[in-house]
């Protein structure tokens, strides 16, 4: 006869199938609210960021009594091991979704309120028991399928194999061909130590490296203000770590922001500093907050933004959702056909009009029959119409679905953006995962690729335009780091391929620049 794993099975289950341990119900209580804050950061949609922290409850739920019997063996207070197992499970996620903005699972974080006219949410002794009867019934079904093995491996595989009803981490790894990529238009991001030895961009005014010291011993924005800030970088050492958010001066001095929530730092998006460095913008849980470089001063709008993604349609015009474009001198929300999940933000633009046209990436498969388009708005404020063109020529079918922010150079009719490629060739020391793709928008042409394996070159994220031929991107991490050395800023010539060094980053945390003058 079959016989069930003790380590899922053995606790004997409470005698209504319905209800839940009084332990787990205490511990989902107090887990539940920051996890669906952090999922909420990291999905920026409600309904999203529910059924993933449900997910992972889920998963927590299939192995507690085996959690319960970890604690008591190493006495350690009680849902320690589930913390550690939720941690590691949401970890997982970020890794997956890369997302554009650093997103951390604070498990003692006390979420703000929510807003009036939301739906209450069911009570802690009704959720705990959902997710209890979800945890059993998925744990039971997999051993009728798979047997005490099978069961076993679900609960270390995650949500991605939970839902796709399959274990992925088991698989063979495929046979990798051999051989360079060699394909024409698709450059590599170097290795760390490369990256170093790169020939050197000079920025006017921008230090070859970027390391502010001590936060607590910078002067505050507010007593030190700046009239134009060059770069907004959020000051923590490690990945778990949260430091305050510093700006770099047109002085070369750095000041510590000190009128925001303590937890904007962790929130920063590429593109959170305004093009003309007057302004910076940050969404902290469900509240967008714009600080000013002249004054240091903070002021919060009364907006629900969609996404921790901010997108500058100009210096004094901050995208919010469709129908929210934010005057933030005057607080006035205009309407807009776009939201900013998929909109290019201009950079190197001149004026503070107004904008009347917008420009969108959209990502193959969405939906499901879709090529990759480039979608043009142009509207007045009552009248609007668009234009939608798909992706051809070479480079095309490399495209996968498309990652954060992208910009757009004024004057140089191109725009950039992070995606997933598609088919490029893999060979034993790469893997390419992530790519810089450079389209021009009004031939819907791909001009030139950027890939890289994070593995190797470290997380790539895209910052924005130098001028109108090179982008500038940001490489954290990665294989053979120098301590002390957290990210490298380097900037990418889309007319021939090369790479140049910018500057280094003695941080781990996010960085934003605005729009530089004087490289060569």
């Amino acid at each position: 006869m079959e016989q069930e794993p003790p380590d899922v099975l053995s606790q004997r289950e409470p005698a209504s199938p319905a209800a839940a341990p009084a332990d787990f119900t205490d511990w989902v209580a107090r887990r539940l609210p920051p996890l669906e804050h952090a999922a909420r950061q990291l999905t920026g949609d409600d309904a999203q960021a529910t059924a993933l922290a449900r997910e992972l409850l889920g998963l927590v739920a299939m192995r507690w009594p085996r959690l319960r019997g970890n604690d008591a063996e190493h006495h350690a207070p009680p849902g320690a091991a589930a913390d550690r197992l939720l941690q590691r499970l949401f970890a997982r996620e970020v890794a997956d979704a890369m997302p554009q903005h650093r997103v951390r699972l604070d498990l003692d974080r006390v979420p703000p309120a929510r807003r009036p006219g939301r739906t209450l949410p069911p009570t802690a002794e009704e959720e705990a028991a959902a997710l209890w009867r979800r945890g059993r019934a998925t744990t039971r079904r997999r051993l009728l399928i798979a047997g005490a093995v099978g069961a076993a491996a679900l609960g270390a595989t995650g949500i991605r194999a939970l839902t796709a009803g399959r274990d992925e981490g088991l698989r063979p790894l495929p046979v990798l061909p051999s051989g360079s990529p060699g394909t024409e238009g698709v450059d590599e991001v170097p290795p760390v130590a490369r990256q170093l030895a790169l020939p050197v961009a000079l920025v006017a005014k921008l230090p070859r490296e970027l390391a502010p010291g001590d936060p607590a011993r910078l002067p505050a924005l507010s007593a030190r203000p700046t009239p134009r800030a060059l770069a907004v970088l959020d000051a923590a050492t490690g990945p778990a770590a949260t430091g305050p958010l510093l700006v770099l001066g047109e002085d070369g001095g750095w000041r510590r922001v000190d009128k925001l929530p303590a937890e904007a730092a962790a929130l920063l998006s590429p593109g959170a500093l305004a093009p003309d460095g007057t302004r910076t913008a940050v969404v902290t849980a469900d509240e967008l907050w714009v600080v000013e470089s002249a004054t240091g001063r903070a002021r919060r709008y009364d907006v629900t933004p969609q996404s921790p993604v901010v997108v500058w349609l100009g210096p004094r015009h901050l995208l919010i959702a469709v129908d929210q474009l934010l005057d933030v001198t005057t607080g006035r929300l205009l309407a807009v056909p776009v939201g900013v999940r998929d909109a290019i933000a201009p950079r190197r633009a001149a004026g503070a009009d107004t904008p009347t046209t917008v420009l969108e990436l959209l990502s193959a498969g969405d939906p499901i029959t879709a090529p990759p388009r480039v979608r043009r708005w142009e509207f007045d404020g009552r009248n609007q119409s668009e234009g939608t063109v798909a992706v051809t020529g070479p480079g095309a079918g490399r495209l996968g679905q498309f990652l954060g922010p992208g910009f757009a150079v004024v004057g140089g009719d191109l725009v950039a953006r992070m995606c997933e490629p598609a088919g490029l060739a893999v060979r034993p020391d790469w893997r390419p995962g992530a790519a810089v793709v450079v389209l021009d928008p009004g031939a819907a042409r791909v001009r030139r690729m950027l890939a890289a394996d994070a593995d190797v070159t470290g997380a790539v994220t895209l910052l924005g335009w130098l001028d109108r031929r090179r982008v500038l991107l940001r490489c954290a991490g990665g294989s053979g780091a120098t301590p002390g050395v957290d990210q490298r800023v380097l900037v990418w010539d889309v007319r021939d391929g090369s790479l140049a060094l910018v500057a280094t980053v003695a941080s781990a945390g996010e960085l934003s620049l605005a729009d530089l003058d004087g490289a060569v």
